[in-house]
């Protein structure tokens, strides 16, 4: 997770940092840079649930399979 983390601010960082080098309008900055942070979370939360999910998954699997094996 924390690589994910790591690799989304980055992008992020780039696109903000993009605003302010570009974008010389306060007016449009602040909205633009308010964006980017609305992107992030959004990002994020995606990863997490993908992540909460896909540990689930693999769980249950990993179970349905020792259970399988101890029937056999």
């Amino acid at each position: 997770m924390f690589a994910t983390d790591t690799f989304i601010d980055t992008v992020q960082g780039s696109k903000k940092y993009f605003v302010s080098t570009f974008i010389t309008d306060e007016n449009i900055r602040k909205p633009l840079n308010a964006f980017v942070d609305a992107q992030t979370v959004f990002t994020k939360q995606i990863v997490k649930s993908f992540t909460d999910i896909s540990t689930h998954v693999a769980e249950e699997a990993t179970n349905a399979v020792q259970k399988a094996a101890k029937a056999v």
